[in-house]
């Protein structure tokens, strides 16, 4: 498996991140679970996370519960899609049949597992030939893809937790939305240092502004910062994630409950923070 052209790129997801954590093939150890498993009707999996949630963030709030476990639920699958989108334009096949989800000892998924390493990909790649490589004509069908395989798996996810707590889906899709456009702001960032705020926001457009998906929403934002010489771009948030609601919980230095003046000096305190780091280790 470890010559296969889609290990090779989550090989270098992993160089790029060390929370880019997916394998190919089944994985070993324990604390990893089917998706077509986990997201049948009456599977217990859900409600066990459910309950776990409501222990951890000590609250019983259907919604603040829900958000919660759709974000951690769908972090590993977004982030590895758009990774080798982004680094070698390929997308895996990320449908609920073909992944595991790993959850770690706090019941949060922490890595991706695909059975197997069927990928879309360019006329122009080097494994174009391979069997199985699904070749799409332009970008356009690749980032589409991309886009469609996230928003079926994930909108069994949001039907299933939507039955099971009794929450609506359009606040969980809006998750999913930040979760998108944050991943992919932050990994085109970490690829290419000279990146424009005017590039970014284009791939930001493509992927989550098409008509008819539920990702699309006019609520995102880019926050363009400078430090001294630093510059960053940060994700206006389409939604809050509640954390504010749990108990010792607060807003979050994105949370949308903030005023854009108080995010933004929030962030360039971090920014000032990443920056004295920076510089104490050169």
């Amino acid at each position: 498996m470890s010559h296969h052209p889609l290990a090779q790129t989550l090989q270098r997801a992993r160089a790029l991140s060390d929370y880019l954590n997916a394998e190919l093939g089944p994985p070993s150890g324990t604390g990893w679970v089917a998706a077509d498993g986990a997201l049948r009707p009456a599977a217990p999996l859900l409600s066990q996370l459910a309950a776990a949630t409501r222990s951890r963030l000590r609250t019983t709030g259907a919604t603040t519960v829900a958000s919660a476990m759709v974000q951690s639920y769908q972090w590993p699958l977004i982030s590895i899609a758009i990774a080798c989108f982004l680094l070698d334009q390929r997308v895996p096949d990320v449908s609920v049949a073909n992944t595991w989800l790993h959850y770690n000892g706090e019941n949060e998924a922490d890595g991706l597992a695909l059975r197997v390493g069927t990928f879309r990909a360019l006329p122009d790649d080097p494994a174009a030939s391979h069997p199985d490589a699904v070749v799409v004509p332009d970008m356009a069908a690749l980032r589409e893809a991309l886009r469609s395989g996230l928003e079926q798996h994930l909108a069994q996810v949001i039907s299933q937790l939507c039955t099971g707590l009794g929450c609506k889906p359009r606040g969980l899709w809006l998750n999913v939305s930040d979760t998108c456009a944050s991943t992919l702001v932050w990994l085109l960032q970490e690829q290419d240092k000279t990146i424009t705020t005017a590039q970014i926001e284009h791939e930001l457009d493509a992927l989550i502004q098409v008509p008819g998906s539920p990702l699309a929403t006019n609520k995102i934002g880019l926050i363009p910062l400078t430090y001294l010489d630093m510059r960053q771009v940060f994700l206006e948030r389409a939604t809050c994630c509640y954390w504010y609601k749990t108990e010792g919980g607060d807003y979050c230095s994105t949370c949308p409950h903030r005023t854009p003046d108080d995010r933004k000096e929030r962030l360039l305190h971090s920014m000032a923070e990443q920056y004295a780091t920076s510089v104490g280790q050169e």
